[in-house]
């Protein structure tokens, strides 16, 4: 069973509040970060339009479930919705899966071939990873968007589709248009409406509730139902700065339900490169690191994965995760600004639902 990367929505529990689930299969949107949320409320926004779309961000940090919840509030839901990932084609079959092609086309063509195009009209396609298309399909593409029409690879006669592009990019295309490996009139095309995705430092806050969800899924499947995440294990996955966004949280889960014996993800069960965030690792580049720096590097890395804890369970509020702490909110604001934990990134927005399991603390006192 393959899952998609979480991204943030309003809802953080199954049973606190509708969640977006673009189909039965489909992974859900769960999340509180402001920056996702101003992404999810434009997408809505623009979702039942006409409109190209954008999406910008680095890998895993869920651009395929934003195109999802574009196709799925749009007009066009109940029609043909495919997927391509641009950088898995090879250069040069790309226009013949794009728009398909005549029989006798090339070698080895001995029957029509419907492409992409054909196959979402009156839909809408969501083309990954657009940075990799070569440049003679850039200007086919180019076309289709201006037109409607394109033309199946050994064919001269035009072909028209109705379809709505939805167009992603891991990468800074302002930096390719510099590079030339781009085209500007193309850019400019597909930049109608731009949703950038924020990576998952930028909201680390929701790790708590990702991390939770992770469990679920992947305990159910491990056959520990109601697998949970220790609070031990969970200050370090808040502490790590997360390279490989959501898809690679998302990993680490799945490794910890398969290497944990019971019902509790300990330190133990996570990879050596959130474990080893700990005075165990005292060497730099094979040389014994400086004693002085050594414990003040595991300090700030203990610091950071705490202040980060507790901002996330309390909702941004720093009196309550100044109590929560048992320092004062002084303390605990200049140990965030240190940390690079601003408490406003852990602020639950206005109207949004408070999930349970904050509620729950937050009435009983009980914030551990």
């Amino acid at each position: 069973m393959h899952l998609r990367p979480t991204i943030a929505a309003t809802p953080l529990t199954p049973s606190s509040a509708p969640r977006f689930e673009p189909r039965q299969t489909a992974t859900p949107i769960i999340g509180l970060a402001p920056a996702l949320l101003e992404v999810i409320e434009m997408a809505e926004k623009v979702a039942d339009t006409n409109a190209t779309v954008l999406i910008t961000g680095e890998s895993g940090t869920g651009k395929e479930l934003i195109a999802e919840l574009i196709r799925e509030r749009s007009g066009r839901r109940g029609q043909p919705y495919v997927t391509v990932n641009c950088g898995a084609i090879h250069e040069s079959l790309q226009e013949s899966e794009f728009f398909g092609h005549v029989r006798g086309a090339f070698t080895g063509a001995v029957e029509r071939k419907i492409g992409k195009f054909e196959r979402a009209d009156g839909g809408t396609i969501f083309l990954d990873e657009i940075s990799e298309m070569t440049p003679s399909l850039q200007v086919a593409l180019l076309r289709t968007l201006q037109t409607g029409e394109y033309s199946p690879v050994g064919s001269s006669r035009s072909q028209y589709c109705d379809v709505r592009i939805i167009a992603a990019a891991n990468c800074d295309l302002a930096e390719r248009l510099a590079e030339g490996s781009f085209r500007s009139d193309l850019y400019y095309r597909l930049n109608i409406i731009r949703l950038e995705m924020p990576p998952l430092r930028e909201r680390m806050g929701d790790i708590p509730a990702l991390s939770d969800h992770f469990a679920k899924v992947f305990g159910e499947l491990s056959g520990k139902p109601g697998l949970m995440v220790s609070p031990e294990a969970l200050r370090l996955l808040a502490a790590y700065e997360y390279p490989g966004n959501i898809r690679e949280l998302e990993n680490f889960i799945r490794r910890a339900a398969i290497l944990c014996s019971g019902h509790s993800i300990r330190p133990s069960h996570l990879p050596p490169e959130i474990a080893d965030v700990s005075p165990v690792n005292t060497e730099l580049d094979g040389e014994l690191e400086n004693f002085q720096s050594a414990k003040a590097r595991v300090i700030e890395q203990f610091e950071r994965g705490y202040v980060t804890t507790a901002l996330s369970r309390c909702g941004g509020i720093i009196s309550r995760a100044a109590d929560y702490a048992g320092l004062s909110e002084r303390n605990l604001h200049e140990r965030s600004s240190a940390t690079g934990s601003t408490p406003r990134a852990f602020v639950i927005p206005a109207g949004a639902r408070v999930p349970l399991w904050l509620e729950g603390r937050m009435a009983s006192g009980r914030l551990a």
